[in-house]
């Protein structure tokens, strides 16, 4: 964990733990909040993923078309290719 999402973390949970005192568990105002942002970058991270798959296909489709257009011009012409 950063020193960012440490510092995140404990102001959360001190806005919630003064907010909620006295009425839920500090602990349990901690692991939610831990919960909820570990859940924020799990997102985060798997729309990074997706885009970055999303673009390597992309880039492989083209390589692909690229790659048979450019076969079928080196074939000789007239000729019949299954």
């Amino acid at each position: 964990m950063t020193s960012d999402s440490r510092q995140l973390t404990a102001g959360m949970t001190a806005t919630l733990s003064a907010e909620l005192a006295g009425r839920v568990a500090p602990d349990l105002v901690a692991e939610t909040v831990r919960a909820v942002l570990d859940e924020g970058r799990r997102d985060a991270q798997d729309r990074a993923v997706e885009s970055t798959m999303l673009e390597v296909r992309q880039r492989l489709e083209r390589f692909i078309r690229a790659r048979s257009s450019g076969s079928r011009e080196q074939r000789a012409p007239g000729r019949s290719y299954p």
